[in-house]
């Protein structure tokens, strides 16, 4: 059984890898953190840091099923 890659139509949406990109950014990198980071609620008495990882969370979600259906839409899983 052979796990090679299907071969993609066309290459990935330069959007989606710069969507990537700013997944890692946002994710990875403290700093933008700690500016939101206050400890006083500013939604429904939320903490920032909750809500600013409930809202990574959702960004990253949404940037990988845009993935999955510009993957689909090139023909990655295809099979034949």
């Amino acid at each position: 059984m052979s796990l090679a890659p299907l071969p993609a139509s066309r290459p990935r949406s330069t959007f989606i890898s710069i969507w990537f990109a700013l997944d890692a950014i946002l994710a990875l990198f403290p700093p933008i953190y700690w500016a939101l980071g206050r400890p006083t609620p500013i939604v429904f008495g939320l903490p920032c840091s909750i809500v600013y990882y409930g809202a990574l969370g959702l960004f990253i979600v949404a940037s990988l099923l845009a993935a999955y259906w510009d993957d689909e839409r090139r023909g990655a899983f295809a099979a034949g």
